[in-house]
C-alpha cells in the first residue's frame, strides 16, 4: 500500500529567513568537497557530504536519491547545476534509502521547495521533523510504500523495492532497470556489516535480502559509501555473510554461550573481526537462538 501525506508547516517565515538557511546550508560542516561522475547516460553519482548521491535525468524533471548530511544542500545542488545545465529542471523527487541523516540531513529544504520525498514506510517513522536540516515552511510530500513503489517521470523508469530486514527494517533498494544500476544504500559495505537492530535491523536476515537484490538484472552497484561495486562484488559480500552467519548459528546450537560467542566465532575466521558487545550482540545471540 502507497500512502501519501502532507507534512505540516512547523514555521511561517519570511523570505530573507528561508535565504540564510540556504546560506548556512552552503558551508560544508567538514569541508569535505563533493565530486560527480558519470555512471551511466543520464544517471550520475555524487559522492562526499554523506551518503553517495545518483541524480537521474528526465525530460521532466530530476530524480535524485539520497541528500546527504546536513549542511550538504546547497555543494550537493551546486553539482545538481553542473550537471543539468543544458535543461536546468527541477527535482522533482527524492528517494532516501535509509532514515539516518547521512541520506535524509536536508529532507526539509528539499520539502520546502516542493520536492516529493519518497520513504520505506519504516523509514519515514524515523525520519526528522520538518524543521531537521535547517529547513521551515514545507509545501512538499512524503510518499511512503510497504514493498514496491515504481516511479515513472519523463520516461524514465525508477523500481523501489524493499525486501525485508537487514541494515534496518526500512532500507530501500532503487533499481534503474534501463541502466542495470541498482543503489542499495547501506546493504553493502566493504567492511563488516553492522545491522542497526534498535531499528529493526538483522544479521541473520540479510543474505536473504542480498539474495532478492540479485534476482535482478543489474551490472553496476552503487552503495551508500565508498566507490561503485560490480554484482560479482555484492555476490562475495553474500557469500562471507553466509559463512559468518552460518558458523555462528552452530556454535549457538553447540551451547557456546553468549559470552563466548565472539570469541569463538573469530577463532574459526569468518572473514571479518566480529565485535558485537552490549545490546547489538544480545540481539544477535537472540537471532541466532531463534532460528535454532
Amino acid at each position: 500500500m502507497v500512502v501519501a501525506f502532507a507534512i505540516a508547516m512547523a514555521t511561517v517565515v519570511s523570505a530573507s529567513a528561508q535565504d540564510r538557511h540556504e546560506k548556512a546550508s552552503q558551508a560544508s560542516p567538514g569541508g569535505e568537497a563533493l565530486n560527480s561522475q558519470l555512471v551511466t547516460t543520464g544517471l550520475y553519482l555524487i559522492s562526499g557530504g554523506g551518503a553517495n548521491s545518483l541524480l537521474r535525468l528526465s525530460t521532466t524533471g530530476l530524480i535524485l536519491v539520497d541528500g546527504k548530511l546536513p549542511g550538504y544542500h546547497r555543494p550537493l545542488m551546486s553539482q545538481v547545476r553542473r550537471i543539468n545545465k543544458m535543461t536546468d529542471l527541477p527535482v522533482k523527487f527524492l528517494i532516501v534509502t535509509g532514515h539516518t541523516e547521512s541520506h535524509t540531513g536536508n529532507n526539509a529544504l528539499f520539502l520546502a521547495k516542493g520536492v516529493q520525498i519518497i520513504a520505506q514506510e519504516n523509514a519515514a517513522r524515523r525520519l526528522q521533523g520538518p524543521s531537521s536540516g535547517g529547513g521551515t515552511a514545507t509545501t512538499g510530500t512524503i510518499v511512503t510504500y510497504d514493498r514496491e513503489y515504481n516511479l515513472l517521470q519523463g520516461g524514465i523508469e525508477v523500481q523501489l523495492r524493499h525486501f525485508g530486514r537487514a541494515r534496518t527494517d526500512g532500507d530501500t533498494v532503487v533499481y534503474f532497470p534501463n541502466q542495470k544500476v541498482v543503489a542499495v544504500g547501506d546493504l553493502f559495505t566493504r567492511g563488516m556489516p553492522e545491522p542497526d537492530f534498535s531499528a529493526g535491523g538483522s544479521l541473520v536476515n540479510w543474505s536473504q535480502v542480498l539474495s532478492r537484490i540479485l534476482e535482478l538484472d543489474f551490472d553496476v552497484v552503487v552503495p551508500s559509501t565508498g566507490s561503485k561495486a560490480t554484482r560479482e562484488d555484492l555476490e562475495a559480500f553474500k557469500k562471507r555473510i553466509d559463512a559468518l552467519a552460518s558458523n555462528a548459528s552452530a556454535l549457538v546450537k553447540k551451547g557456546v554461550t553468549k559470552d563466548r560467542l565472539m570469541a569463538e566465532l573469530n577463532a574459526g575466521n569468518p572473514g571479518w573481526d566480529v565485535s558485537l558487545t552490549g545490546e547489538a550482540l544480545d540481539r544477535f545471540y537472540a537471532e541466532l537462538s531463534e532460528a535454532k
